[in-house]
């Protein structure tokens, strides 16, 4: 190619840029499939608005990050001052018009230029970088204390759900086919907190003595390495996040505190009723809120279900503290096996266990007013979530 022709070239790319540049969506076109015709890829340009659409379409679907890079770095030259979304679509030859293979979308105007140069350097496909958690709530920062309270279809299930319960507590052929819903939920406490600290688990009914237990075998390294790697990655997401990397690296020290002294052996055991109590406050929660409800007659069966659970425990610690033949059974364990507030007591904390009950009696009236409290404050909780686990693309 001589000098002159490639003058003659030069004017007419800077023709045809000063053309799109104007809003001419045939130039626009032209521009991107000089751009992109090496890699096979035709372009079709259109615009609404205050939108710029670019659909890119191939034998092979459009590589993502390539072919937008090429995209960005053609438009860029156009400086557009009436468009201000950017809108590229990938597709392959044939497919339905409304198939996208993919479809991403950018801010053109001036002040947020650098979205635009960020795609045209690929860094949008980089791991990004991340300045301090900054989420917007949907609502004003006054009104994420504004109390929620409790709709007239939550308190009518409630009521209902009490009424239900303390019938099937006073019936003791039917408290008799409930309990296995409590012994399940029991022992996959134990079995969940066993696997968390490495210990594998498998719950088990015990047909012969009643109620259940849980089967664990020696730890694994395996399974710890495993819950570090899972640190590992939110690390690697978060840990410009500031807020969220302290929280994680404050959930690290204590998992690793917990894991590698007696105290997991505490949560292992505790942890039966424990899930027992967390069950009734979930049951109570869709009772209250009617979350993912499809019918009415939904909450007040799970209101039946929380409240169950509840005086279920309520009793059971009452006859612990109170009733000595009731204590004197319970010390006596099954089958060899000390039950768990009895371990608790002697093991962890060697005191009476009297006092233990008396600390789970306490646990389960607290259970439902905890409830409470995250249902009237339930905006402020979601906000704070969001906003520690978003992610912010820095700006620069």
């Amino acid at each position: 190619m001589s000098s002159t022709d490639g003058l003659q070239s030069s004017e007419s790319l800077a023709d045809l840029r000063a053309s799109a540049a104007s809003g001419s969506v045939e130039a626009m076109t032209q521009l991107l499939n000089q751009t992109l015709a090496h890699k096979q890829i035709e372009s079709e340009t259109w615009s609404e608005g205050d939108e710029l659409h670019v659909y890119l379409q191939g034998e092979r679907s459009p590589d993502e990050k390539s072919s937008v890079m090429l995209c960005c770095r053609e438009i860029i030259q156009w400086h557009l001052p009436g468009a201000q979304f950017l809108l590229i679509s990938g597709q392959e030859d044939g497919a339905r018009e409304s198939s996208w293979c993919w479809q991403l979308s950018f801010l053109t105007s001036d002040e947020q230029m650098p979205t635009l140069h960020q795609a045209a350097n690929g860094e949008l496909w980089r791991r990004p970088r991340l300045d301090k958690t900054s989420w917007e709530p949907t609502h004003s920062s006054d009104d994420l204390w504004v109390p929620q309270s409790i709709e007239p279809e939550g308190w009518k299930a409630i009521a209902a759900g009490i009424v239900l319960a303390l019938l099937i507590v006073a019936s003791q052929q039917v408290t008799f086919l409930l309990s296995p819903v409590i012994t399940l939920v029991h022992e996959l406490g134990h079995t969940l907190t066993n696997w968390i600290f490495g210990y594998p688990a498998i719950p088990a009914f015990d047909f012969m003595h009643g109620g259940g237990f849980t089967f664990n075998v020696e730890r694994m390294p395996f399974l710890i390495g495993l819950i570090y790697c899972g640190f590992g990655y939110l690390f690697y997401m978060y840990w410009q996040n500031y807020l969220t990397a302290r929280v994680l690296l404050g959930v690290a020290i204590a998992y690793t505190l917990f894991a590698f002294t007696g105290i997991h052996e505490f949560f292992v055991v505790a942890m039966g009723h424990g899930f027992e109590l967390i069950f009734a406050g979930i049951f109570l929660a869709r009772a209250i809120s009617g979350y993912a409800c499809r019918y009415s007659v939904e909450r007040p069966l799970y209101a039946m279900l929380a409240a169950y659970v509840t005086f279920y425990d309520i009793q059971f610690s009452w006859r612990l503290i109170f009733d000595q033949t009731t204590r004197a059974i319970y010390n006596q364990g099954k089958a060899g096996i000390d039950h768990d507030l009895v371990r608790i007591a002697r093991d962890v904390f060697n005191v009476d266990l009297s006092l233990v009950a008396g600390g789970m009696l306490l646990a389960t009236l607290l259970t439902p007013l905890v409830i409470w409290g995250m249902h009237r404050y339930w905006r402020w909780i979601v906000y704070s979530i969001n906003r520690l686990f978003s992610l912010r693309v820095a700006r620069s």
